[in-house]
């Protein structure tokens, strides 16, 4: 059996945000071996990469899972699937985007999943949320630093506005905005 690890995961849509974003996190919830313990507050970007297109909404959740990365990677795919995501244009408008940013302390180059994200350190809309519900002490697995340094430094700046607070596994996780 694997050791429970955090792993975090950044989602977005520009596509009936309201409408992909809640049934993607009600999904989630009912992912094997994991358990979903927060969700940062929406933010509400500036498209990356391709600019005609709507605006987006993005956030980040914490699952406690026992499943492997590649697994996960394989169950966030099928949400993506499941929900109409259509990969036709590189950064392209979507219905729902699952990337997986960090898992527990993973490093990996292979081809299917990098991790941490390479985007993670310089896309504020991947970062900022997952600090929303990150804890303080929580590191970047490469470098070691607190993922809390590299917020200042951070590229590419995205972020329009965001909603009011984030959600822990102390408080109800709504699933509908």
């Amino acid at each position: 059996m694997i050791k429970p690890v955090t792993a975090y995961l950044a989602l977005g849509s520009n596509l009936d945000p309201l409408q992909y974003i809640p049934q993607a996190l009600q999904l989630l919830t009912q992912l094997p071996e994991a358990t979903l313990i927060a969700e940062s507050r929406w933010y509400h970007t500036r498209p990356f990469g391709l600019f005609n297109q709507p605006a987006f909404i993005n956030l980040a959740v914490a699952l406690e899972t026992q499943l492997t990365p590649l697994a996960l990677l394989t169950h966030t795919q099928q949400i993506e699937n499941q929900l109409g995501r259509v990969r036709t244009i590189a950064n392209g408008p979507r219905t729902i985007d699952i990337d997986l940013v960090l898992i527990g302390d993973a490093v990996s180059d292979d081809p299917l999943l990098k991790l941490p994200h390479p985007g993670l350190l310089e896309r504020d809309f991947m970062l900022i949320p997952v600090l929303d519900i990150a804890p303080p002490s929580l590191r970047e697995p490469r470098s070691g630093q607190f993922l809390s340094v590299f917020a200042p430094a951070v590229r590419y700046r995205q972020i329009i506005s965001c909603s009011t607070q984030a959600r822990s596994n102390d408080q109800s996780i709504a699933v509908s905005h």
